[in-house]
Formats: structure tokens, sequence, C-alpha cells
């Protein structure tokens, strides 16, 4: 009888788990979390429900898709929290659907409900209130600023005032109101303090902070680095009883890098794009044709690195410590809001899976910057996920299990731009 019990609390538990599910997690890449309206916060996994109150939080190498019961989708990149606040539905039609991204970048596309509920939507910012007429947009958001792209449709973004309440939903209809519609590459801008917002070009919009996405692994395993330059061959220490090789004992080999070593992605690493394609990128494959076939690692916004599910699992290294040359590599020099190609010129990753530890040593050529040197260390995780531990030079990345093939993604600002890339290795 207590069995029975037990038996009927569970399924009931379960169906009301469903019944207040809104949502669910269909890719999840990093280690997200959920925080719940009671404060419960878990890790989102694959195939994870999604209720009303809960906060999607993302860390820097994290990305979340969510479709909702209406079939809207929703991308929340890395560095950013989104706030599911209301969502109804009855017979496919929705009847209250309320988000609220407080902080970094979301994509949104109206499912079929939706589309024919469009005044029943609204998305929040600190400071703006977004409606929409159709629609796919990217929102871009920091306490002093919102941005929107429309790749479809049209959306509407107005300052929040008398006029336009948090609580209420649709579009706003004042005089602060603004629309943009898709098929350009304009953006819609609301800036704190403004009573109206801005279409510019991509070129007057600037870089915002929450658009600059540092590329970090699963988890949270952050351990800080001393950055004392005079001591840097004794310092770089992963936490009190793991310790890696000195940079100065790690020497980068010569690299010649091409604008084709990319296009044959043969191994167990592939790199593919999240979106649109990268400017002057002919090579990387749309990350949507690679998911299911292969497993994510880690992530920025632009690009995803993919493992053949052939090479996942715990690390077994053939040896104990290697140091891996560069296969291809991408590179970029941003500054003004302006990218030219950058040219990786020498590099070397070294791997002490003795101490589950990592260096590695990048040297980027770049136009208006000249050179500029990274170095990264950090921690190797069982299955063979690593990030680099300095808040400079940012460094993430696979290897496959026996040690010889690794993908990273590195990234370090320099003056008012920044250098960024991806790169895979091998013995």
């Amino acid at each position: 009888m207590r069995r029975l019990f037990i038996a009927l609390v569970t399924v009931l538990t379960s169906s009301l788990a469903q019944a207040n599910s809104v949502g669910v997690a269909t890719m999840v890449i990093g280690a997200p979390t959920a925080v719940s309206a009671g404060n419960a916060e878990s890790v989102v996994l694959k195939g994870a429900e999604i209720e009303v109150g809960s906060t999607i939080r993302t860390g820097s190498g994290d990305h979340v898709h969510l479709r909702f019961n209406d079939g809207t989708l929703v991308s929340v990149r890395p560095l950013s929290e989104l706030a599911v606040v209301e969502y109804e539905v009855a017979d496919s039609e929705v009847l209250r659907f309320r988000l609220e991204l407080s902080k970094g970048v979301m994509r949104t596309i109206s499912g079929d409900g939706l589309k024919r509920s469009r005044e029943k939507f609204r998305l929040n910012t600190p400071i703006a209130a977004i409606g929409i007429r159709g629609t796919d947009f990217t929102t871009t958001t920091r306490d002093a600023e919102t941005r929107v792209q429309v790749h479809s449709g049209e959306v509407v973004m107005t300052p929040f005032g008398e006029q336009c309440l948090v609580a209420a939903l649709g579009p706003c209809s004042s005089e602060g109101s603004m629309s943009l519609v898709g098929g350009t590459q304009d953006i819609l801008r609301l800036r704190a303090g403004s009573k109206l917002p801005e279409v510019v070009s991509p070129d007057m919009a600037g870089t915002l902070e929450s658009e600059s996405v540092a590329p970090s692994p699963v988890g949270d395993t952050r351990v800080s680095v001393n950055q004392d330059e005079s001591d840097r061959s004794v310092v770089n220490r992963v936490n009190s009883d793991q310790q890696v090789e000195p940079f100065n004992d790690v020497e980068p080999f010569p690299f010649i890098d091409t604008d084709d070593d990319l296009v044959e992605q043969n191994g167990a690493l592939v790199w593919g794009h999240w979106f649109n394609v990268p400017d002057g990128d002919t090579w990387s494959k749309p990350a949507t044709s690679l998911i299911g076939r292969f497993d994510p690692t880690v992530s920025n916004a632009v690009y995803g690195l993919f493992r053949d599910p052939i090479h996942a699992g715990l690390v077994a290294p053939v040896r104990p410590q290697v140091s891996l040359k560069l296969s291809a590599a991408d590179a970029t020099y941003t500054q003004d809001a302006f990218a030219t190609k950058a040219r990786v010129s020498e590099g070397v990753l070294f791997l002490d899976f003795t101490n589950n530890s990592f260096v590695s040593k990048l040297t980027v050529d770049t136009d208006r910057a000249g050179s500029v040197g990274l170095e990264g260390v950090g921690v190797v995780s069982p299955t063979g996920i690593f990030v680099s531990k300095s808040s400079s030079d940012r460094m993430a990345g696979a290897v496959t299990p026996d040690g010889l093939e690794a993908g990273m993604l590195f990234e370090k600002k320099v003056g008012s731009g920044v250098v960024q890339g991806i790169s895979l290795w091998n013995h």
C-alpha cells in the first residue's frame, strides 16, 4: 500500500510539473542555470521544462535554446539573464506572454500561436518595452541602452512612462514609440534618458559591453590568475595545489595562417556558426546542421565548437604531457565597430594531464594594433573542456580523449579594440 501511495504521489507530481511547463530547453551548451519563482536554482539540461517565474542565467560560455508551447523559439546567448514573467495559452492561442531581458542578448522567433496573438506579447528590458508585428528579432541590452535588430517582420520600441507601463502587453503606442521593419541591417536603439528610440546603422551603433562575449567552457570553474608581469614565469596558479608549467618553458611554434586552412574540417572537432554567416567566412557549417550529429562543447555568440561523439567521453591521454601545434585559425581585430582580418603567426597549446591543466601562447598580427600576444592558463576537465583563468587573455576549448587534437576560442582587449578568433590544434 505504501509503495502504491508513493507511486501515485510521483505520478501526480510529474503531471503537475508538466502542467506548469510553458516550454522546454531544446539545446544547451555549458552550464546555464534556472532560478525558480521560489528561488530554487538548478542547472538547465537539454529537455528541461521551463516554468513561469523562472529566470534563465547564462555564463560566458553558456547558450540555451528554448521552445515555448506555442512554437515560439528563444535563443539566450552568453552572459544574459531572461525571466519568463507571464505565459498563458488556450487552444493554441497565446493569451499572455511577457519576457524580461535584464541583460545580455537574445533572439526571438515567433511561433504560430504568437503570430496570431501579437498584441499579447511583450519583451521588457530595463529601459524599453518591445512589442512585435511579426517577427524574428535579436535584442541586446544593458542598463543604459537597448538595441534591436529585426531579421523579419516588425518591432515597436518605446521607453517606459505613463503611456507605456511595464506590466502591459503588446506594443506601446505613444509619442515615444518607434518601429523598425526587417530587411535591412539597421538597429533600433534606445539610450537611458532618451524620450525616443533612434534608427542607426551598425557602423554608428558602436559596441555594447554585453556584445563582447568571453569564450568559456562548461561550468563555472573560474580561479583568479596573478597578473604580475614582473613574475610571469613563476605565477599562473590554477589553485593552491595545482600548478602548471611556467610560460617561459613553453615556446610557440611558427604558423602560416591562410584563408582556406579551415575549409577542410575532417577531424574530430568542427567549428560551426550560430546564425548569420560572419563576413569573410566561407568555410564554417551552420550549427543547426551539426546539432544531433555532433556534441557541442564551447561557444561564443558567433561560433560553436562541436566534437564527434566517437571522440567524446572521459580524457584518456596517450601521453601525460603534450605540446600541440596550430593546424588552422581564423582571427579578426575589431575597433570602433569595424572588423578587419588578422593573422595568427605563432602558437602553442601545452596540455599537462598529470595536473589536469593547460597553458597556451598565441601571437596575432593586426593591421591597426600591431602584433598582439595572448597567454592563457587553466584547468582541463575530465571530459576534455578547458578554460583560461585570465580576465584579459580569454581562452576556452575542448580536447579529444587521446589528447592529440583540440579546438580553442581566444579573445583579448587591446586598447579600444578586441582581438578574437578560433583555432584547431594537433600533434
